[in-house]
């Protein structure tokens, strides 16, 4: 599904040195490493956020290294969640689908379903200022699953929040790998989150 074949990336402060990666679809894959590992750098590069100095991305048999990232079928979440302020949580959760210009009908009936899945459907007429951490992820993560992407990388999604959302949340992602199609990647520097999380942790 997902080959990284020596990959390399320089960025002064973090790199990545001849990375090579092997994820099977569907596979939920934990990152482990400590924080300037270069965790971040590496799926930011799988998205297309950053061209590798050297090496090849291959999904789903083909080569996307010098793919834009919009064509890439990947949804990325960063830890600090990255809502639209201006925006309610139902149209922070549609803007893929509007950005794809879906029947709004549809797009209504999409984040229904998605926001019911990760608990958060009571929140639709919220803005993100007023959401918690915890509510705030889940939000994240619709948004970003909600577009059907063929992966999902998921960049430290837990660290921010306190232990008792940070369980729910480990239960809810489980359930929504197991109700959906995307092969994911989550990187990590916690080992127990690593542990409880991952199919397959790459060190």
């Amino acid at each position: 599904m997902i080959r990284i074949e020596n990959v390399s990336k320089d960025l002064g402060e973090f790199r990545l040195n001849d990375v090579t990666l092997h994820i099977n679809e569907g596979e939920y894959c934990i990152i482990l490493g400590p924080t300037g590992a270069g965790k971040t750098i590496l799926i930011e590069t799988i998205a297309g956020i950053y061209h590798p100095d050297c090496g090849e991305i291959f999904l789903s048999g083909i080569n996307v290294t010098d793919v834009s990232p919009k064509d890439r079928s990947i949804s990325m979440v960063y830890q600090d969640y990255m809502l639209f302020p201006h925006l309610t949580v139902e149209e922070n959760v549609g803007f893929g689908l509007r950005l794809k210009k879906i029947a709004k009908n549809e797009i209504k009936k999409e984040v229904n379903e998605i926001t019911d899945l990760l608990g958060v459907s009571h929140l639709l007429n919220r803005y993100p200022d007023t959401l918690s951490g915890g509510e705030k992820q889940r939000i994240a993560i619709a948004r970003a699953v909600i577009t059907k992407p063929k992966v999902l990388l998921l960049d430290e999604p837990l660290s921010a929040l306190d232990t008792r959302t940070t369980g729910r949340l480990q239960e809810e992602l489980k359930k929504m790998h197991r109700l959906t199609t995307p092969t994911k990647i989550h990187v990590t520097h916690n080992l127990e989150e690593a542990l409880s999380m991952g199919a397959r942790t790459q060190l």
